[in-house]
């Protein structure tokens, strides 16, 4: 099981604990697989997190989305040494060298 923001949510993740309103009704039981329509409405429920199928992958994200979002960061500052410099440090510590 892994927890995860909504946001990260992804329509067939399946829920791995029951999400319950503030007075206990339960609005999805362990087990469903999440729509589009679910995802839509997550938020407005008043769900901001969800314990998810799977095994935990570090940092809730796989290193491959990791190193996108952080190529994504850096984008438009290749002409910026220390940028870059920094850029790298945090490369080599998603890849664990």
């Amino acid at each position: 099981m892994r927890q995860i923001p909504v946001e990260e949510a992804e329509v067939g993740d399946i829920i791995a604990e029951p999400i319950q309103d503030q007075s206990g009704r339960v609005l999805l039981p362990a087990g469903a697989k999440l729509s589009p329509a679910v995802l839509a409405r997550l938020k407005g429920w008043g769900v901001f997190t969800l314990n998810i199928e799977g095994e935990e992958q570090e940092g809730g994200r796989s290193k491959a989305v990791l190193v996108d979002k952080l190529d994504q960061r850096f984008a438009g500052l290749e002409d910026d040494e220390i940028m870059m410099q920094i850029k790298e440090i945090a490369r080599g510590h998603l890849s664990g060298s």
